[in-house]
């Protein structure tokens, strides 16, 4: 009998039918016939505040819910994370997540360099991921080398980071969409539509600004980790179609 991950494995898979790439790496993603289309981003591992802003929007199988990457560490309930969006997953809800770089790191170093995963995960809060210490769980392992790299919608490129758009091809370098820091948005590479993604942390008055003026980069990252630093702490869920942000402030224990 499959566990409950492997399960959510084959549903993300059954739900990725337009690959964009050879390598499988991007998806494109139709609208739902009814429902909305829900992207958060940087849960780091905040399990409460992660099941509370789900309560808030009220998630209906309907919807499509896009979580674009970092769902571990620095906080301190990452498999409790990954668990519920498995059991999203397992019972119908159209989830779809995406690779970030600690996801990445997580995956290096466990197929790399055990002392530098047990190091990170040590540093990160996140020694119950792995096995006797030293080995990712095996089905952490599975999940995150099943995450695609990027979406790309009818109207949206849902991504980690962002795009190197100084490239000819802003999409042929996936270690960019995991890392850039800061790129200038292209009309024309990026066709003009909206690029949502979280990765480097700015306050909630940016965030707010920016989707007020419906600009064309949205950066959804307000470091829900940063509960105790002003203007930051919340895990924050925008609507593609309506530009409603939704805002849970972070409840979870952040270890000093």
């Amino acid at each position: 009998m499959k566990t409950t991950s492997e399960r959510a494995i084959d549903r993300l898979n059954s739900q990725l039918i337009t690959p964009l790439d050879k390598r499988r790496r991007s998806f494109f993603i139709p609208k739902p016939t009814d429902g909305r289309r829900l992207v958060i981003t940087d849960i780091h591992g905040c399990f409460q505040t992660f099941v509370k802003l789900i309560d808030k929007i009220d998630l209906k199988k309907r919807d499509q819910l896009f979580i674009i990457g970092d769902m571990v560490d620095r906080g301190p309930y990452s498999y409790m994370v990954l668990e519920k969006i498995w059991q999203l997953l397992d019972r119908g809800y159209q989830i779809f997540p995406l690779r970030g770089n600690h996801e990445q790191l997580f995956l290096n170093f466990n197929r790399g360099n055990k002392r530098k995963l047990s190091a990170l995960a040590n540093r990160q809060y996140a020694l119950h991921m792995l096995e006797s210490g030293s080995s990712l769980m095996i089905e952490i392992d599975k999940f995150f080398g099943a995450l695609p790299i990027y979406y790309e919608t009818d109207i949206a490129f849902l991504v980690h980071a962002g795009f190197n758009t100084s490239r000819k091809d802003p999409f042929g370098e996936w270690k960019d969409m995991l890392w850039i820091r800061s790129y200038k948005y292209d009309e024309k590479k990026l066709k003009n539509k909206m690029v949502v993604h979280g990765h480097v942390p700015i306050s909630y008055s940016t965030v707010a600004k920016r989707i007020d003026k419906r600009k064309k980069r949205i950066n959804l990252d307000n470091g829900c980790i940063k509960a105790a630093v002003d203007g930051y702490g919340n895990l924050l869920c925008f609507n593609l179609d309506t530009y409603e942000l939704f805002s849970q402030k972070n409840i979870d224990l952040i270890p000093a």
